[in-house]
């Protein structure tokens, strides 16, 4: 009786273990438990990259995102991080809305992101705006070439590029507003141009008169 006890014990005390494991590791994966960072990043981006991890797990609209290794925050700052030099103080987290602050896990073993010593510096926080405003282009060039050849086969037209937009923005989650809208049409009417001046859109593929206000310049 007395052994049986001990091994109940035993596998108790194991099992107890095994679950302040568990809630060690959750804990740990939340980025309210990891050294942050902040960068300087257009929101219409941040919403941007919001949506694109929520593809990957669930992630709520007020929630500090996780830059983990394998992630698309991740791949997207890794290249980047370095140690902040004494010279340089790093921006310090809800200053603005253009202030994007995210968790950070340990990428390698030469840099340690522990100790809140990594910084990206400001070219390079430029250069990753550059990076992300580039695929939230091309994926809304996508997005409205596909819905120009669904117009173009159920012979629908004179729709606008500001529905269009928005109805974009509604399927990312991203805010609707002048500055996004301005960013994107502008965008979407060149690279729409270009692509038919260079002749990888046949002309009648092009239906730029579907849309009745897309911009001149």
């Amino acid at each position: 009786m007395v052994l049986w006890k001990i091994g109940q014990n035993a596998s108790t005390l194991n099992d107890l273990c095994k679950s302040h494991v568990l809630n060690y590791i959750r804990k740990m994966k939340r980025p309210e438990n990891r050294p942050t960072l902040t960068i300087l990043l257009k929101r219409p981006l941040q919403d941007y990259i919001r949506f694109v991890m929520s593809l990957e797990e669930p992630v709520s609209n007020d929630q500090v995102l996780l830059a983990s290794k394998y992630s698309y925050l991740g791949r997207l700052v890794a290249p980047f991080l370095e140690y902040c030099p004494i010279t340089e103080l790093p921006l310090l987290p809800d200053r603005g809305p253009d202030h994007f602050t995210f968790g950070l896990t340990r990428f390698t073993e030469s840099l340690d992101t522990r100790c809140n010593t990594v910084w990206i510096s400001y070219q390079n926080q430029v250069n990753i705006q550059h990076i992300v405003e580039y695929h939230f282009r091309l994926h809304f060039r996508m997005y409205a070439d596909d819905k120009l050849r669904y117009f173009r086969n159920k012979n629908i037209k004179r729709n606008t590029i500001k529905k269009l937009i928005n109805s974009f923005c509604a399927d990312v989650n991203m805010k609707f507003d002048t500055i996004t809208f301005d960013m994107v049409s502008q965008s979407y009417y060149r690279s729409r141009k270009k692509s038919e001046k260079c002749g990888y859109v046949p002309r009648n593929m092009m239906m730029m008169d579907l849309f009745s206000n897309l911009p001149n310049n």
